[in-house]
C-alpha cells in the first residue's frame, strides 16, 4: 500500500471577470440546503453542519431538503446532491478526504471522497470564504456584517498533504465533533464524522507481539542480549527482541497476521521497538548493525521480512515501525519495503527552533536522518514532540517553529504527522491555542504558526488580546536571545524561567485581565494565565529560604496568596495533570507542603553550608562553598525537580518515584540520617564537613535476603549554557586525568566516548571545572565500592551529573553493605588541564 502525495489546487474562478463576480451570504439566505437520498451519514451530517454554520453566520436557518425546488438557490451537499444539479462536476479522485467547492450566482456545490471529504468541504467553505474560525470546542468566531462579505465565484479544490493528522491535546480527545471540525482524522470511529483514517500512528510494540511471559521462560532466546544476558524484564513497556532470529521473525509474523483478521478494517501494524534502549547485542544483531552503521539495521530487516510475509495475505496493508532514538539513523544498505511504514520520532530535537533551522545542530541531525530516510522509505509519518513532558503547564516557546516544521515534514516525504502534546491532559499552557495553531498547520502545511497565534488571541481573547500578544512576544525574544535549545524534557532553565522573567510574565496576564469588559472574555484570559502562576510557582522555589530549621519558597515579589490563586484556577477549569506522569492533585498536595514549609537541616563549617531536606529522600538544596559564596547544587530548576539526591535502585527505599522521610541527628558539621523501611531493612547516611572535604558514608543493613543497589545522583551546577568542551570540562581519572568531554557534539557522547567513561571507573575519581566561572567539583571513591559512573551534561540546563552506581551485592539478613564518596570544591581543573 502505498500513499500518494496529496496536491492543493487554488481556487479557480469562473469567466473572464472573475475579480468582479461574487455572492454574498445575503443574498443565500432564502436559499435551501439539498442533501441527496443516497447520503453517506457523513454526508447528512455535513448538510447539517452546513445549516448549523450557515445560520450563526447570518441568523438565517436554511432548510434541508433530498430534492432541490426549481427556479431557487440551493446548497448542494455531497456527491449525491451534486449529480442532481445542473452543473455536475466532472469525474475525479479525491481519495479519502479530497474536497471540492464550486461557487456559481445561484448555488453552492460541496462534494468531496468518502468517509470525510464532504464535511471537511462544509468547513473549508465557512473557513476559507466566509472567514469562520473554529477557535475552540465553545467558541466558534463568526465575522461582523458577515452577510455582506463577498464570495467569489469560481472552483476551490483541496486533497490534504498528510493522511493522519493528530493535535495530540487532551480537547481534541474529549469534543471529537469540535475535532472533526479542526480536521483531525484520527479521534473519533463516528461514521457522521467520517470516522477515523485506518492509518495509525506506531506504537512500541514487540513486546505485546512476542510477550516474555509466555515465551521468556522456555526460549529466552527471543529476546535482546543486553550486558550478556537475555533480558526478559525492562522499563518503557517490556523488553526488546533478537530481531535476527528466524523463529522470532515468523512468530511476530502470525502475530500481526492475527491482529489484521481480527479487525479487517486496519491499514497498519506496528511492529515497533519498546520504548528503552536495550537492543539486541548478540553475535548477528550486532553485525547487522555493525554492517549497515546503525541499530536501524537489524530491526528493519525484521520488519522487511515480516512485511514480505503477511503482504502475500494482505497485500494492503502496511507495517510500521520507529526511526526513534537507537534507530533513528538509517541504514546504510537496507531500504525499506514498499509495504513498510516509517515512523521518524524528534525526541532529542530543539523545539524553539524550526526543525530544519540549520544553525541548531540539535534538529541539524534530525534532518541528515531525514534525508537518509527520503531515500530509503515509500511511506513517512513524523512523530514531533510539541509540549514539556515535565511541567504541562510551563511557558513553551514554539509558536513560532510549528509551521515551519510541519512545512517541512511535508517538503520532505511525510505523509502523516503525530504532534504530541498534553494528549492525556486537560486545560495544559494555553491548549486551547495550541490545538488551534497545530491542526490549522497540519490541515494546510505552509502556514505561519505565529501568525495563527495572532489570530487566535485577537479572536478569542478580544479587547484583552494584546497583552497575551506581549507575553508570547516577550518570552519568545528571551528564549531566542538566551541561545538554548529547549527539548521535550527541559528544566526551567532551558526554558529562561527564573524570579524576573516570572514576574515579567505575570505582569502581561494581570494587564490582560484589566482589560477585559465582560466575564466570558476575563475567563478566557484566566485560563490562559495557569502558565504564568505555574512559572511563578516554578521561581519561587528555585530558591528555597532557610529559616529556624525549615525551607520556604522565596515568594519575594509575588502576591502573597499565589498558591490559593494557582489552585482555584486548577480547580476552575479542570487541570487534569501537573505533568506527564502526575496528577494536578499530587502536585497541589507537595505546593500545600512547600508553602508550609519542609523540614530542613543545615550543617557547615568554614568552608562549607549544606542544606538538605530530611523527610524530602534527604535532598541536598544547597552545597555552597563559603570562600566563594558558590552553591554548586543546581539551583536553576523548580523543588519538584532532583537536584542532589540517593537512590536504592532495588527494594525499598528512597528512589525517583518514591519520596522517603529520614530521621536526622545532627552537630554542627555532620548530619545522621536513618531509615527502616517496611521490610526492616536499615539505611544509615553519615554527611561530615572535614575541612574543605564533604564525606557521604551509607550503610544498608538488612532485616531478610535483600539486594544492595545505590545511585548515587547528584545535580551540579555548571554556571554556563555553553555547549563547548573549552568551557565546561568533564574528566575522569584513569590512571591519570582525562577530559571525557572531548568531541562530544551539543553535549552527547558517541557509545564508544560513553563506554570510555564506564571503563575508567577503576581511577577513582571524576569532575568538571568551568573555566570562564573558574570553579568546579571533583568526586572521589574507592573503585571497589562501584561498578560504573555516569557522566551527564547538559548546557541547556545549565547541568553536570557526576552519578555513581554502587556494586550489586546480595544480602542475607543481618549482613551490612556500604558505599563511601568525597566530594571537593576546584579552583583550579584537575591536573594536567
Amino acid at each position: 500500500m502505498r500513499i500518494a502525495c496529496s496536491v492543493l489546487v487554488t481556487f479557480c474562478a469562473v469567466g473572464s471577470a472573475a475579480a468582479e463576480r461574487a455572492i454574498t451570504p445575503a443574498e443565500m439566505t432564502s436559499w435551501q440546503i439539498v442533501s441527496g437520498p443516497a447520503a453517506s451519514e457523513s454526508e447528512c451530517y455535513a448538510a447539517t453542519e452546513f445549516q448549523t454554520l450557515f445560520k450563526g453566520l447570518t441568523g438565517t436557518e436554511l432548510p434541508i431538503v433530498t430534492k432541490a425546488e426549481d427556479g431557487r438557490g440551493a446548497v448542494f451537499v455531497g456527491p449525491g446532491a451534486v449529480a442532481q444539479s445542473r452543473e455536475r462536476a466532472r469525474e475525479e479522485d479525491l481519495g479519502e478526504e479530497g474536497l471540492r467547492i464550486r461557487v456559481g450566482k445561484h448555488s453552492v456545490h460541496i462534494d468531496g471522497g468518502r468517509p470525510r471529504g464532504t464535511l471537511y468541504g462544509v468547513y473549508e467553505f465557512f473557513e476559507e470564504l466566509c472567514g469562520v474560525r473554529f477557535l475552540t470546542h465553545d467558541h466558534t468566531y463568526y465575522p461582523g456584517a458577515a452577510a455582506a462579505m463577498r464570495i467569489p465565484l469560481g472552483v476551490h479544490r483541496y486533497n490534504p498533504a498528510f493522511a493522519f493528522r493528530w493535535s495530540y491535546y487532551g480537547e481534541t480527545s474529549k469534543f471529537p465533533v469540535f475535532a472533526a471540525r479542526l480536521r483531525a482524522n484520527t479521534v473519533s470511529d463516528d461514521p457522521k464524522l467520517g470516522g477515523r483514517t485506518g492509518l495509525q500512528h506506531v506504537h512500541h510494540s514487540v513486546a505485546y507481539l512476542l510477550p516474555p511471559a509466555t515465551y521468556g521462560k522456555d526460549h529466552p532466546e527471543y529476546y535482546a542480549l543486553v550486558d550478556g544476558q537475555r533480558k526478559l524484564e525492562m522499563d518503557g513497556g517490556g523488553p526488546q527482541l533478537c530481531v535476527s532470529n528466524p523463529e522470532v521473525i515468523e512468530l511476530i509474523t502470525q502475530a500481526v497476521i492475527k491482529k489484521i483478521e481480527k479487525d479487517p478494517s486496519v491499514k497498519c501494524v506496528s511492529v515497533a521497538q519498546m520504548d528503552n534502549g536495550g537492543f539486541c547485542a548478540c553475535e548477528n544483531c550486532a553485525a547487522i548493525d555493525a554492517r549497515e552503521g546503525s541499530h536501524a539495521g537489524a530491526h528493519l530487516a525484521l520488519v522487511n521480512a515480516v512485511a514480505e510475509r503477511v503482504e502475500k495475505s494482505h497485500p494492503g496493508v502496511l507495517i510500521s515501525c520507529y526511526a526513534y532514538q537507537y534507530t533513528r539513523k538509517p541504514p546504510k544498505t537496507i531500504r525499506a519495503r514498499h509495504n513498510v511504514l516509517i515512523q521518524l520520532c524528534s525526541i532529542e530535537c530543539c523545539d524553539f527552533h524550526a526543525i530544519n533551522d540549520r544553525s541548531c545542530a540539535l534538529n541539524r541531525s534530525f534532518c541528515d536522518d531525514m534525508a537518509g530516510w527520503k531515500k530509503k522509505a515509500d511511506t513517512i509519518f513524523v512523530w514531533h514532540y510539541n509540549t514539556n513532558f515535565k511541567g504541562y503547564l510551563l511557558p513553551f516557546p514554539n509558536l513560532r517553529s510549528i509551521g515551519k516544521s510541519v512545512k517541512y515534514f511535508e517538503n520532505n516525504h511525510g505523509r502523516g504527522v503525530f504532534m504530541q502534546a498534553a494528549g492525556n491532559a486537560e486545560s495544559a499552557e494555553i491548549s486551547d491555542l495550541r490545538n488551534y495553531v497545530m491542526s490549522r498547520c497540519l490541515w494546510k502545511p505552509g502556514r505561519d504558526s505565529w501568525k495563527e497565534a495572532e489570530e487566535f488571541c485577537r479572536l478569542h481573547y478580544g479587547e484583552a488580546a494584546q497583552p497575551i500578544i506581549g507575553y508570547l512576544t516577550y518570552y519568545h525574544d528571551l528564549v531566542g536571545a538566551a541561545g538554548v535549545h529547549p527539548t521535550c524534557f527541559p528544566t526551567e532553565s532551558a526554558l529562561c524561567l527564573n524570579p524576573e522573567s516570572a514576574r515579567r510574565i505575570l505582569a502581561y496576564f494581570q494587564q490582560a485581565l484589566s482589560l477585559a469588559k465582560s466575564e466570558e472574555v476575563r475567563a478566557r484570559v484566566e485560563k490562559a494565565s495557569l502558565c504564568a502562576y505555574r512559572a511563578a510557582l516554578s521561581a519561587a522555589s528555585m530558591r528555597l529560604v532557610y529559616h529556624n530549621g525549615v525551607c520556604r519558597p522565596d515568594l519575594a515579589g509575588l502576591e502573597p496568596d499565589i498558591f490559593d490563586r494557582f489552585v482555584a484556577l486548577c480547580q476552575r477549569f479542570g487541570v487534569t495533570r501537573e505533568d506527564e506522569n502526575t496528577q494536578v492533585a499530587t502536585y497541589i498536595d507537595s505546593l500545600r507542603e512547600l508553602q508550609a514549609g519542609l523540614k530542613a537541616v543545615r550543617i557547615e563549617n568554614d568552608m562549607w553550608r549544606l542544606t538538605l531536606l530530611p523527610e524530602s529522600n534527604a535532598r541536598i538544596v544547597e552545597m555552597t562553598y563559603k570562600p566563594t559564596g558558590r552553591n554548586v547544587v543546581q539551583p536553576a530548576r523548580a523543588l519538584n525537580r532532583f537536584r542532589y539526591e540517593e537512590w536504592v535502585r532495588q527494594g525499598q527505599g528512597p528512589g525517583p518515584q518514591g519520596i522517603v522521610a529520614y530521621d536526622a541527628k545532627a552537630q554542627p558539621d555532620r548530619v545522621l540520617l536513618t531509615l527502616t523501611t517496611k521490610d526492616g531493612t536499615r539505611i544509615e547516611r553519615n554527611i561530615a564537613l572535614a575541612g574543605d572535604t564533604i564525606r557521604f558514608d551509607t550503610t544498608m543493613t538488612a532485616s531478610g535476603p535483600r539486594v544492595f543497589d545505590v545511585h548515587v545522583h547528584p545535580e551540579y551546577d555548571a554556571a554556563t549554557l555553553s555547549s563547548d568542551p573549552r568551557v565546561v570540562g568533564v574528566y575522569v581519572k584513569s590512571p591519570e586525568w582525562l577530559q571525557a568531554n572531548q568531541g562530544w557534539k551539543e553535549a552527547v557522547p558517541t557509545e564508544a566516548q560513553t563506554a570510555v567513561i564506564k571503563s575508567a571507573a577503576s581511577g577513582g575519581a571524576f569532575a568538571y571545572y568551568n573555566r570562564k566561572a573558574g570553579f568546579g567539583v571533583e568526586q572521589r571513591f574507592d573503585s571497589q565500592d562501584y561498578s560504573s559512573m555516569d557522566l551527564f551534561w547538559s548546557p541547556s540546563r545549565m547541568q553536570v551529573n557526576l552519578e555513581l552506581h554502587s556494586k550489586v551485592r546480595s544480602l542475607e539478613k543481618g549482613q551490612t553493605a556500604r558505599h563511601a564518596y568525597e566530594v571537593r570544591y576546584l579552583k583550579a581543573p584537575p591536573a594536567g588541564h
